[in-house]
């Protein structure tokens, strides 16, 4: 049974969040970290998110043939991204 004053560490970590105005960083860092369950695990395997700064995500892509594909399908993912947060986290993708 939870006590008035007991939390858990993920509560306690969101309201540090939004009390010091970090909600873009955090919204940004977890885009980082979720990016296999945007495009999929077999995708994530030949991609890496190498950061994300100003909206615009920056994404090495290993092979020439999905970066094509990926390019085709930015603005579906950008709209996958977003979908999970109140405020557009990524506005733009740049595959290389």
């Amino acid at each position: 049974m939870k006590n008035s004053n007991e939390h858990s560490i993920r509560e306690l970590a969101l309201q540090f969040v939004n009390k010091s105005g970090k909600q873009q960083l955090y919204a940004e860092r977890t885009v980082l970290d979720k990016w296999p369950e945007y495009i999929g695990e077999l995708c994530a395997g030949q991609t890496e998110c190498v950061s994300i700064h100003s909206g615009v995500l920056k994404v090495k892509v290993r092979n020439a043939a999905l970066r094509f594909e990926l390019i085709g399908r930015k603005s579906m993912i950008i709209d996958k991204i977003n979908a999970d947060y109140a405020v557009p986290v990524v506005k733009d993708i740049l595959f290389y």
